[in-house]
C-alpha cells in the first residue's frame, strides 16, 4: 500500500515512559515530492467529508479548510492517490451553531464519506451523533470542545487546546517552577470550561500556591478588565484559553497593562497574522502547539509550507489531517469506514505527519478517550519568530490523573 512522506523523530526515553511506552517513531520515509512533481491520481474518487466553521461571529477558521484543499491536492496530483484512486473533499461550512454543524453532518453523510475531517467546529455537540449513527469515522488534529475528545466516533490525532494547556501546564510547573497560576479562558458553553475550572485541582496538586481563573465572553469590547483581575493575583504565569481571533486584541492588553507574567497562548494563536496584529505585545508570548515549529527542516513540515503557504498551526492541522488520512486508507483492508476505523484502533505509536506519533487505543489521555496523542511543542515568540524552547515534545497527561 502506499504511504505518506513522514518524518523520521526520535523520541526521548523519558517521554516514552510518560506516554506509557508508546512506540518511537514508526514507519518509512519517503520523502516529499518536489512541488509540481506529476504523478496525478485518476481511479473512482474516495468521498471525504470535512466540517469547518467559517464567517461566524465567534470565530471563523478558513486556513483550515484552505490547507485541507491543498493537502487532497498534494495527495491527487503529486502521490497518486490512494493506489490510484484521487481524494474528493466535500466541505461544509458552519456558522458557530448546533443547527448548522448538524445540518452539515446530515448533508455530508449523505454523500457517504469514507470519513469526515473536522477543523474547527463549535458547534461539534450537534454533528458527532449523526457520524456516530452513520458509522462514519470523524478525524481531527484541532479540537476545542468536549466532545469531540469523548465521542466514540471521534479520533483526534493532535490534541488541540487541551493537550496545548496540559503541556504548557507541565512545562511551567516544572521547568519554569511557577508557583502562581492564572487563566483568563472564555465564557463559552462547552469550550474547555470544565477543563479550565478543573485546573485548581491540578495545579494545587503540583504545587501552585495560588490559582485563579476568569471567564470573558470572546466578543468583548476589550480585554484589559479580565486581564486586570488576573494580574492582581500577581501570578508568574497566565494561561489564555481563547480562539485565535481574540488573541491578538488579549496580547495588546496584555502590553498596556505591562504585566510581568508570563503569558501562555493556545497553539490556534500562533500564526504570523496574530503576532503581526499585537506588534510587540506578542513579544515573548508562549505556545502550545501539536506540530513541528514553522521552520523545522523536517520533509513533513517542507511538504506543507510549500503547498499551503501556511504560516499557522491550524493550517498545520488542516494539512496533516489529510496526509494522516491519506496514508491510513493505504494501510487499510478496503477504503469503507468500516475499514478505517478497524485501522485506527489498531494503532500503535503511528508515524503522524508533521506530529508526534499516535496510538488509538483510547487510552492515551485519561478522561478524553478520544485524543491518539497528547504531545506539543512549547514554542516563544521573540525576535520576529517562533522558537521551539524545549526542542522535543512534551506532554502534561499525567497532570490529569490528578
Amino acid at each position: 500500500m502506499r504511504r505518506a512522506p513522514t518524518t523520521p523523530r526520535a523520541v526521548p526515553a523519558a517521554l516514552v515512559l510518560i506516554a506509557l511506552a508508546l512506540a518511537a517513531c514508526s514507519g518509512g520515509d519517503d520523502g516529499a515530492a518536489p512541488p509540481g512533481a506529476r504523478n496525478p491520481a485518476t481511479g473512482p474518487p474516495i468521498v471525504v467529508g470535512l466540517i469547518n466553521q467559517e464567517d461566524a461571529p465567534v470565530g471563523s477558521f478558513p486556513e483550515v479548510r484552505r490547507s485541507a484543499e491543498a493537502a487532497a491536492r498534494y495527495v491527487n496530483e503529486e502521490l497518486g492517490g490512494v493506489d490510484g484512486r484521487p481524494l474528493q473533499l466535500e466541505a461544509c461550512t458552519t456558522r458557530g451553531t448546533p443547527e448548522s454543524s448538524q445540518a452539515c453532518a446530515n448533508q455530508l453523510a449523505g454523500k457517504q464519506p469514507v470519513a469526515v475531517l473536522g477543523g474547527i467546529d463549535l458547534g461539534a455537540a450537534a454533528s458527532l451523533p449523526v457520524l456516530q449513527r452513520a458509522g462514519i469515522p470523524y478525524l481531527g488534529g484541532s479540537p476545542t470542545l468536549a466532545e469531540e475528545l469523548n465521542s466514540p466516533a471521534s479520533y483526534m490525532l493532535a490534541g488541540g487546546t487541551v493537550a496545548d494547556l496540559l503541556g504548557q501546564a507541565d512545562y511551567a510547573l516544572n521547568t519554569l517552577k511557577a508557583k502562581r497560576v492564572a487563566a483568563v479562558y472564555v465564557d463559552l458553553p462547552g469550550l474547555l470550561t470544565t477543563v479550565v475550572q478543573a485546573s485548581d485541582v491540578v495545579l494545587r496538586a503540583k504545587g501552585a500556591t495560588s490559582v485563579k481563573t476568569v471567564a470573558e465572553k470572546a466578543d468583548a469590547a476589550d480585554f484589559t478588565t479580565a486581564l486586570t483581575s488576573a494580574n492582581n493575583s500577581n501570578p508568574d504565569v497566565i494561561f489564555v484559553v481563547f480562539p485565535a481571533q481574540s488573541c491578538a486584541r488579549i496580547m495588546q492588553a496584555r502590553q498596556a497593562l505591562a504585566i510581568k507574567a508570563k503569558m501562555f497562548y493556545p497553539g490556534a494563536c500562533a500564526a504570523q497574522s496574530v503576532v503581526d496584529a499585537a506588534g510587540s505585545g506578542a513579544d515573548g508570548a508562549f505556545f502550545g502547539s501539536g506540530y513541528l515549529p514553522f521552520g523545522d527542516p523536517s520533509p513533513d513540515v517542507a511538504a506543507w509550507r510549500d503547498r499551503a503557504k501556511g504560516t499557522s498551526v491550524l493550517s498545520q492541522a488542516g494539512f496533516s489531517v489529510v496526509m494522516n488520512l491519506y496514508q491510513l486508507l493505504g494501510e487499510a483492508d478496503e477504503v469503507t469506514p468500516a475499514a478505517l476505523t478497524d485501522r485506527l484502533k489498531s494503532t500503535k505509536g503511528h508515524a503522524n505527519f508533521m506530529g508526534h506519533d499516535y496510538t488509538c487505543d483510547r487510552k492515551q489521555l485519561p478522561l478524553l478517550s478520544s485524543v491518539c496523542n497528547p504531545f506539543v511543542r512549547i514554542l516563544q515568540y521573540r525576535d520576529g519568530r517562533f522558537d521551539d524552547v524545549v526542542g522535543q515534545w512534551v506532554s502534561g497527561a499525567d497532570l490529569i490523573k490528578l
